[in-house]
């Protein structure tokens, strides 16, 4: 008897900490408040941005994903919007090579519903393996954004268009001034 009420208080102790643990834990955002990870990338398409003292928006992407093509224009607006606070960085989950033949097939399409295509105004990165982007991701998909702080801290991340693809909850200007404004050097210092 002594050894079955020693394995159930063992066993409920147990319990309790990984339900804890569970309701800490928010799977599709696991580095919100946390130190970001190194800014590793296989290949900088574009020159390497210096983000010092900067907001760094990384942008995770593949010209094979419909939404995050779709989501090039805003993302090209808050980077002018933002460019004083903020570094944008397009980080592809291809090779540069199947990048460019993605936007290629772009071009072609676009021009064939005669519509606008628009390319990518800031800097551009390569993650074909997703060794950066898995480190971020507990869930793995994409279009997914990440705002880091100047001081490395994870201040948003998530799919840019919301979590259910309806915009509700998603990245807008909005939501950036707000983190530029609440997590800035100066403010959240005092």
């Amino acid at each position: 008897m002594k050894k079955l009420f020693l394995f159930l208080l063992a066993f409920f102790s147990v319990t309790s900490v990984f339900s804890q643990e569970d309701t800490k834990f928010d799977w599709a955002r696991p580095f919100l408040g946390k130190k970001a990870p190194a800014l590793n990338v296989k290949e900088w398409i574009t020159e390497k941005p210096d983000t010092t003292g900067k907001f760094i928006i990384l942008d995770f992407w593949s010209t094979f994903c419909g939404p995050c093509v779709k989501f090039i224009p805003q993302m090209n607006k808050f980077s002018k919007k933002f460019k004083k606070e903020a570094v944008f960085i397009a980080i592809t989950l291809q090779s540069k090579e199947s990048m460019e033949k993605g936007l290629q097939e772009i071009k072609k399409t676009k021009k064939k519903l005669k519509e606008k295509y628009t390319p990518i105004i800031f800097y551009q990165a390569t993650d074909p393996k997703a060794k950066l982007f898995n480190t971020y991701s507990a869930e793995g998909y994409i279009p997914m954004v990440i705002i880091i702080d100047p001081d490395g801290i994870v201040r948003w991340q998530g799919n840019p268009h919301g979590e259910r693809g309806d915009g509700e909850g998603g990245l807008t200007e909005e939501v950036i001034r707000n983190i530029i404004t609440a997590y800035s050097n100066d403010s959240h210092r005092k």
